[in-house]
């Protein structure tokens, strides 16, 4: 099965489970959208954090095109923008150079380090945060500051990563939520 064709079940999949909630009385139904899978820290590794992995990227837009289509205009159920909610902080957070001026993100994105990079990694290209060998000694390290990175380890966004991704997605949910329920 190529990806596109998985891609297109998948997305058809989540629709009718949307419909079945509806159905069981559910009034308002969220469904979140894929995140630039190719800016996590998993994917950017191999270039040293430094660029997100097209390829990745590619298939999160095809999943969002079809999601929408599909969904379409459908009462009482909204697409969570994640992908642009992240692409946004991820592009914002990086420093620019404009001429000679350094130029960095003025928005809460900008609190970010290297928005590419986990503050957890495993010592090993398969080891994971927070493994241990058999006599309890940790084979990952951390970051100093946690809230300065936007990923957490290969693929979770930390804490302060998420706070930034609420607060982009804060004013479209509010106004989804605030909607009057059609019948």
């Amino acid at each position: 099965m190529d990806i596109d064709t998985y891609i297109g079940n998948v997305t058809t999949e989540i629709v009718k489970n949307v419909v079945q909630i509806q159905k069981l009385g559910v009034k308002k139904v969220l469904v979140n959208n894929m995140h630039p899978v190719g800016c996590t820290p998993l994917r950017t590794s191999p270039n040293n954090y430094t660029i997100c992995d097209l390829l990745g990227n590619y298939a999160a837009s095809v999943h969002n095109k079809n999601l929408k289509q599909l969904m379409g205009k459908k009462n009482n159920a909204y697409v969570l923008d994640l992908y642009t909610a992240f692409t946004d902080i991820i592009n914002h957070a990086q420093v620019y150079e404009l001429g000679s001026t350094r130029v960095k993100g003025s928005d809460q994105s900008s609190k970010f380090n290297n928005n590419l990079a986990p503050c957890c990694e495993g010592f090993y290209d398969t080891g994971f945060c927070g493994q241990q060998d058999d006599t309890g000694e940790t084979l990952y390290k951390l970051c100093e500051n946690p809230d300065q990175l936007f990923y957490w380890d290969e693929v979770h966004p930390t804490h302060a990563g998420w706070k930034a991704v609420m607060k982009a997605l804060e004013q479209p949910l509010k106004e989804f939520l605030d909607r009057a329920y059609v019948p």
